[in-house]
């Protein structure tokens, strides 16, 4: 798959990213709300009971002044001292029995009904609230009506005292942005973990998916590094396991693989030899041919897979001629017509043989097999294939054969000179040999004749060749199926 055909991948770490702080600002608001509103129910509560406790406590102190002679004597500077001790009060009043004011901060107000009760209504509060006591609120004031009684039980009067409302909402306020304050920095805070959490955690993630991608391009040697006491870790070391046992099995699979080869190879050239024997060719010539062919296509450019393949299959081009009986093949004389159609035979016969199987290397066999008589300009055999029709491994091996055929001693004609044979193949060009094959092979033709000089029973020295047969012992003209 092209690196544009794959599906866009998101990041992980920005996926987190966004889903961590999506997490936490619902996280912030829902903590927010839920604080805020449990802290001013808190706070209200708190509020309230410190009222209805001032309530009280007024009520208490003014018990036995309510049954003086003179109750406001007493009960004015206690009230007066309350609102300027408690600077949140807005009012703090002492009546009697009667409902006249006997304590109040502004004297004027002594014996008179306390104005303003209408304006109050009742307050549902979470407190438990004696017999008589009362929780009241008006438009600006939320107030604490208590009994003031006697020892005895007897009720001799009541206290209110209120606070003012927006009194009540500063310091909701001031809390809520106490709760604010601290809602921020836990989240900030949690943020920071979470980053630092998902940074550890991704971290092994990350290397166990490099470490996976390694495995697919092939490279099993080397393990994921995850130190970790969790699942990550287990995984990796999972995936090391199975990294060493594929490592393990792949190895066993080139060896075999390499076995098998081997073997191929050895079939290949134990034929190739048996062939070559039977014609009474010159010896090493399968070597010769399979080295240079090797030789010749890297300096083609082939890859190097495709040289060795060739390496392994050119000793088989010959291998048809299992199939020519040796009247013909051993046959000093010229051939008739029908003798020479029968020694053609042998490249369908080898490619036929070779054919029937599906092993690379028997295919590039089978190709070479076919084609290495083939010609250039479509007059060769078996097929008349021209041009580039006609495989590289084929046009490579005939250059080769050739070379060898016309400087090796053959039964019908010993073998010919360097610059002869030369000659003969240079006028081959364009017509019987590929013109870039061969300006090629002519062109590092040192390291041909030096590869030849190495294997086996090499080229015969022309000064000490036998003495040439008749004309009539040539089977083919030449170059044209020189070495058939």
């Amino acid at each position: 798959m092209n690196r544009q055909d794959r599906p866009r991948v998101v990041s992980m770490k920005l996926v987190l990213s966004l889903t961590t702080v999506a997490l936490m600002a619902v996280t912030m608001f829902a903590v927010y709300g839920i604080t805020a509103r449990s802290t001013r129910q808190a706070l209200q509560t708190e509020l309230e009971a410190r009222l209805l406790l001032e309530a009280r406590h007024l009520a208490l102190l003014s018990s036995d002044a309510l049954l003086a002679d003179y109750p406001e004597l007493t009960l004015c500077p206690l009230v007066t001292e309350m609102m300027t001790n408690r600077p949140g009060l807005a009012l703090a009043v002492v009546v009697d029995h009667n409902g006249l004011v006997q304590g109040h901060a502004d004297v004027r107000q002594l014996g008179k009904p306390l104005d303003g009760m209408d304006q109050f209504g009742p307050y549902q509060t979470q407190q438990l609230l004696n017999t008589s006591e009362a929780m009241l609120v008006s438009t600006d004031l939320l107030a604490a009506r208590v009994p003031s009684r006697h020892a005895a039980g007897q009720v001799v009067g009541s206290v209110l005292v209120a606070k003012n409302r927006d009194h009540i909402d500063a310091a909701l306020t001031a809390a809520r942005g106490q709760v604010t304050l601290a809602v921020a920095a836990l989240t900030f805070l949690g943020a920071c973990v979470a980053l630092i959490l998902m940074q550890r955690l991704l971290a092994p993630v990350d290397a166990i998916r490099k470490g996976l991608q390694r495995i697919g391009d092939g490279r099993l040697d080397e393990p994921i590094a995850v130190k970790s006491n969790t699942e990550l870790g287990l995984l990796a070391d999972t995936i090391n396991t199975m990294a060493q046992h594929l490592q393990s099995s792949q190895n066993m699979a080139q060896e075999r693989e390499q076995e098998v080869i081997a073997t191929q190879s050895e079939v290949i050239h134990t034929l190739g030899e048996v062939v070559e024997n039977r014609s009474q060719e010159t010896g090493g010539h399968i070597d010769r041919v399979a080295d240079g062919a090797a030789l010749l296509a890297q300096l083609a450019g082939l890859p190097v897979d495709q040289c060795e393949l060739l390496r392994r299959a050119a000793p088989m081009h010959d291998v048809g001629k299992i199939a020519i009986p040796d009247a013909i093949l051993h046959k000093p004389g010229k051939l008739t017509d029908v003798e020479f159609d029968t020694m053609k035979s042998h490249a369908a016969i080898g490619a036929e043989i070779l054919s029937q199987s599906e092993r690379p290397i028997f295919k590039a066999a089978a190709v070479v097999a076919a084609q290495h008589h083939e010609r250039w300009d479509g007059f060769g055999y078996p097929s008349g294939l021209a041009g580039e029709a006609i495989h590289p491994f084929g046009r490579i091996v005939s250059v080769v054969d050739v070379f060898d055929a016309l400087t090796s001693h053959r039964c019908y004609r010993p073998a010919m000179p360097l610059e002869k044979a030369l000659d003969i193949m240079h006028e081959g060009r364009g017509s019987q040999f590929d013109p870039e094959l061969l300006d090629t092979f002519l062109a590092h033709i040192g390291e041909f004749v030096s590869l030849t000089e190495t294997i086996n029973v090499t080229h015969v020295d022309p000064k000490q060749a036998p003495a040439p047969v008749a004309e009539v012992h040539e089977k083919e003209p030449e170059p044209v199926g020189v070495g058939c």
